[in-house]
């Protein structure tokens, strides 16, 4: 009769083959503890950039890659569309986050540049899509309101908002519109990642 091993026994079978890294943990803790750093510094209004550097110059030599990686991700991990036009504040703290991890670095720098520019150029373009759906979903639009001035009276207003049928086409049209900057932007955080050395 062959022996049926219990669930227990074979978890015990595979991690006897487990062999424990003290430095990859030790790196995989530097590196949680760079992406809280840079997190307490995007989300505190109160924490400086010079309280984030004094901190982050505390950690020894061999420790601050690890830190610098945390940071990194942190900073790669807030870099998304905008939703809504006062999205500068936010982004100059982000510039600013890369100036403590990679200070000095014109590619980096310049990078960020164009990346405030790309999202207002996303801004500009949504309104811009807003708006020519408007104009050209306008005839139908006044078509229903004439249909539902007899049901309601005289005086009802039809706004495009109000329609389900404009906001199903409209959602469409901006999903596609998210899809290809959300790709532009995927490549921008690769070259992030080139420049500042992180996988």
């Amino acid at each position: 009769m062959a022996f049926i091993k219990s669930a227990w026994e074979l978890a015990l079978e595979k991690t006897e083959t487990l062999q424990v890294d003290p430095e990859k943990i030790k790196h995989d803790l530097k590196v949680k503890e760079g992406r809280q750093l840079a997190a307490a510094f995007l989300m505190d209004i109160d924490i400086t950039k010079e309280e984030t550097l004094e901190k982050f110059s505390a950690y020894p030599a061999e420790e601050q890659k690890a830190v610098t990686e945390g940071m990194a991700l942190t900073l790669l991990a807030n870099l998304t569309l905008p939703r809504t036009e006062k999205f500068q504040e936010s982004f100059a703290k982000i510039t600013e986050l890369g100036n403590i991890i990679a200070p000095e670095n014109e590619d980096l720098t310049s990078l960020m540049g164009q990346l405030e520019a790309f999202f207002s150029q996303y801004f500009k373009n949504q309104e811009d899509m807003i708006e020519r759906m408007k104009q050209q979903f306008a005839p139908q639009l006044e078509q229903k309101q004439a249909q539902l001035r007899q049901q309601y009276g005289p005086n009802f207003m039809l706004r495009p908002e109000q329609d389900p049928e404009f906001m199903k086409l409209l959602d469409k049209n901006l999903s596609q519109l998210d899809t290809q900057y959300n790709n532009i932007l995927m490549q921008a955080k690769n070259q992030i990642k080139g420049i500042l050395n992180i996988e």
